[in-house]
């Protein structure tokens, strides 16, 4: 099939013509006005604009974005909707249940849909409950059980083929606890389930159970689509956590779900009639705006890049000093270079990021079109380079000196006789052809659901496409259909299989395999696991690279490269990828975060400003703990939340490194003092100091404390050392008394949350206090000085961090000034139950959450 340069170049297959411009801002209810920043992008169809928001007790993270239409887990009928995660939790101590909404998402489909004038009308709940009774009896129960149904892999089925439950038999817990199920995928209507269950874990079994949510809540997942019936809402996903008999029964979720009463607020901020300005649907092909942008445009462009802007055809050079000048934030320069026969076509321009199907993770990178051919004269199967793209994102870099370093191949090849079998066929008139022609189906080659894709007779040529690909993860897209009589006779007629792979500078043998489309007339030659086939049997020959990819940044501006990957519940992370940025505004980080039981690794680069403390050198570790109080034990006890490293060189973080990051800097503070100063004799009224609103800044011995004057207090005083700098003894300090209706939070439990940073250029070793959270009920435990009373009986064990030495260091180990050699009384080390969010706000947590809201 031949197509335009421009129409490859965009969509690299048939797509829609709509583009989508959404706000692209992050910022915290603290600081809405930083979502005002007027950042945009441009994508074709397949996004949809989004404002998320994660509601922590003390911050309410706000994202503005665009994610593709087959991103979520369960797929979105219409993308203008509301969805809510609310959680229905039991108060032991208040014996009452109260709901709690944890992540809110606004999604829409038309330009700047996403305006952060809607930020605020995000709805607080849908004030999702269930008769107290009901709940006692079947969610709590007793308390504990010693049996649930164990299933713990997804079982699937729906009304045509149930879930055999006979395969989740009740089974036995190692002790008295709670059980755990998930209803995952729900549609309630067609009984469509995905049902999972199993004992609580054991992070579940104490005191920090409560920094979850509880031992016995009902966790909800409910949209509402606001083009319909505003007054319904659909059931995404329950999780139950219970303490009742049989509470896992396969019936609880329909039972739940028909006990539910709600109240969906006022939604009248959100048209209920689509703006007419958005564009009609549409199944034509588009190209790319090649034109410069205007030059009348009065508003000046942030980051600009300079891309050259020529076209030429039919010659082997093309002499290019037109330029356009664009953004750096959401495009890239390239150079075209299609075949179309004996002709060559050459383009220099630019391109959005997000105007592909797939999407690009760095720059520079080239992507090779080939088309393995049947020849039905000589009948021989030939393969012919139908496009070549380079990609990249510095000043000038598409320039046209590098026309002659364009790969001329990638030599991708498959098996005569797999062709003929697979592609060519036996010649019989009609084949099988799976049908659905309108939207794709996605999802791995092992679990894509083809009964979507109902099998019909073909007698011309059947087309499957792999439209969305992501080799990493074994994921696709998956078309198919039988083209029409009418279409065009060379796509009917033609055999062929057309490839797209892409090659990143970072990773120049390794190709990535983008889109794959067949045209076939073998029998049964449409079923998706063909894909996974053709991955096996592919073989490619890349070449030297090296001269193109010479260059791979500006030269004037100093690069960095660091590992960027994440991992999740994997000991050994490994990681390949790597990425490069500005030097001057960005580190190498190296991350382990706790969830309870799971743990997330991530590797990537950090802005230098993102962190509420200023990071003075390189490289350093920071951990975070909880020193918290058991109630059931009298002990106290310290859990590790996370731990970073930062480094600012190449490579720095490498991935050998995450096994030996620090678990805990043992940090403890002795029992008599946390007795005194936080836990307190018991009485029921303390003094706290009150200025919940805004921090008071200064030195430990020049707070002005006068501006938070001291209240009574019947609840826990929540007090914060929110930015210290230790060398000028600055903290800013801000305390509060929970209030006691605010039930969303574990404000009871006393602890002490501490961040420590250690920098190695610093010999001996010293550990600087980040923040200090206290949660306290000991009388006058809000003063200020308390933070300056804290270091002093502060000890802090790092334990070897030899690993992590820079070069210029030498091999013995310093010395640590302010650690202990023994733990101070009382305090214990235990294992990770608790999951302190980080301050380090990381784009692609931030993101994972967009998509997956919790984690089990």
């Amino acid at each position: 099939m031949i197509v335009h340069a421009l129409i490859l170049l965009l969509i690299l297959s048939v797509v829609p013509s709509n583009s989508l411009t959404c706000y692209e801002c992050g910022c915290d209810q603290n600081n809405i006005t930083a979502c005002n920043c007027g950042v945009t992008s441009t994508a074709f169809d397949g996004d949809y604009c989004i404002i998320t928001e994660q509601r922590f007790i003390d911050r309410t993270y706000i994202q503005l974005s665009r994610v593709p239409r087959n991103t979520t887990w369960v797929y979105v009928e219409d993308p203008y909707y509301i969805l809510l995660l609310e959680s229905i939790r039991y108060n032991q101590t208040a014996d009452a249940w109260y709901t709690w909404t944890e992540g809110a998402v606004f999604a829409c489909d038309w330009d700047l849909c996403n305006s952060p004038n809607l930020i605020n009308a995000l709805p607080a709940s849908f004030q999702l409950n269930i008769d107290k009774d009901w709940l006692d009896t079947n969610i709590y129960g007793n308390g504990s059980v010693t049996e649930c149904h164990h299933c713990p892999f997804e079982t699937c089925g729906d009304s045509a083929n149930p879930i055999n439950f006979t395969e989740c038999p009740m089974t036995s817990c190692d002790n008295e606890t709670t059980c755990l199920a998930y209803d995952l995928w729900n549609d309630l209507e067609t009984n469509e389930q995905c049902y999972q269950s199993q004992c609580a874990p054991e992070y579940l079994d104490d005191e920090s159970a409560e920094l979850f949510g509880g031992k016995y809540r009902i966790e909800v997942e409910a949209i509402v689509y606001l083009a319909q019936d505003r007054s319904k809402y659909y059931i995404w996903e329950m999780d139950v956590y219970c303490g009742a008999e049989n509470c896992t029964r396969p019936t609880i979720f329909s039972e739940i779900a028909n006990k539910l009463n709600y109240t969906i607020s006022d939604l009248s901020m959100y048209p209920t009639v689509r703006p007419t300005t958005l564009p009609p649907p549409t199944t034509t092909t588009t190209t790319q705006r090649t034109t410069p942008p205007s030059s009348t445009n009065s508003t000046p462009i942030a980051k600009p890049l300079r891309c050259y802007s020529c076209g030429c055809n039919g010659t082997a050079a093309c002499p290019c000093s037109s330029t356009v000048v664009v953004s750096i934030d959401d495009t890239y320069c390239i150079i075209v270079r299609e075949n179309r026969g004996q002709d060559v076509l050459l383009n220099f321009t630019y391109l959005d990021y997000y105007a592909s199907y797939n999407y690009i993770l760095e720059a520079p990178f080239v992507i090779v079109k080939e088309s393995i051919n049947y020849d039905e004269s000589g009948r021989r199967w030939f393969t012919t380079t139908d496009l070549v793209i380079y990609g990249c994102n510095w000043n000038l870099c598409n320039k046209p000196q590098l026309i002659p370093l364009l790969p001329n191949t990638f030599q991708m090849r498959l098996p005569e006789s797999w062709l003929d079998t697979n592609i060519l066929g036996s010649g019989l008139p009609v084949r099988d052809c799976h049908e659905c022609p309108n939207a794709p189906q996605c999802g791995t080659t092992d679990f894509i659901d083809a009964s979507q894709c109902p099998i019909r007779s073909c007698n011309t040529t059947c087309l499957v496409r792999d439209t969305f690909d992501d080799p990493a993860f074994d994921f696709l897209c998956y078309q198919s259909f039988c083209i029409s009589p009418n279409d065009d006779q060379y796509n009917i007629n033609h055999h062929r299989v057309e490839i797209e792979g892409l090659v990143y500078a970072n990773q120049p043998n390794d190709v990535n395999t983008w889109e794959i489309d067949l045209y076939c007339r073998a029998d049964d030659c449409s079923r998706p696991e063909i894909f996974k086939e053709i991955h096996e049997q592919l073989t490619v020959q890349i070449g030297n690279l090296d001269a193109l990819f010479n260059e791979t940044h500006d030269p004037t501006i100093p690069q960095r490269r660091c590992y960027d990957c994440y991992c999740f519940n994997e000991v050994n992370c490994n990681c390949n990828k790597i990425t490069m940025q500005s030097a001057n505004s960005t580190y190498c980080i190296l991350m382990r975060e706790n969830f309870g039981p799971d743990q997330w690794t991530i590797m990537g680069h950090l802005d230098q400003e993102s962190t509420f403390v200023h990071i003075r050198d390189f490289p350093y570790i920071i951990v975070e703990e909880s020193i918290f109080y058991n109630g059931q034990t009298g002990q106290w006890n310290t859990v590790p939340n996370f731990a970073v490293y930062g480094c600012d060189w190449d490579l720095c973080n490498h991935p050998n490194l995450v096994q030996y990051l620090p678990s805990s800097f043992e940090m403890r503070l002795p029992e008599s003092w946390l007795n005194a100063n936080i836990l307190g004799t018991g009485q029921p009224v303390r003094d706290c100091h009150e200025c919940p609103n805004a921090a008071q800044c200064g030195t430990t011995d020049f707070l002005d404390a006068s501006r938070c004057p001291i209240r009574s207090c019947n609840t826990t005083c929540v007090v914060l050392d929110t930015v210290d700098d230790p060398e000028n003894n600055l903290l800013c300090y801000r305390s509060y008394c929970a209030p006691s209706t605010d039930q969303s939070f574990d404000y009871d439990t006393p602890r002490v949350e501490i961040e420590g940073i250690l920098y190695f250029s610093k010999q001996p070793f010293i550990i600087d206090l980040w923040e200090t959270d206290i949660f306290c009920r000991a009388d006058d435990c809000s003063r200020p000085e308390l933070f300056k009373e804290l270091r002093s009986q502060l000890t802090a064990t790092p334990g070897d961090l030899s690993p992590f030495y820079p070069i210029s260091t030498t091999s013995s180990q310093p010395s640590v000034t302010q650690s202990a050699t023994t733990n101070p009384e009382g305090t214990q080390s235990t294992t990770s139950n608790a999951s302190i969010f980080t301050r380090i706000n990381l784009f692609s947590m931030l993101l994972i959450s967009i998509l997956l809201f919790n984690f089990h």
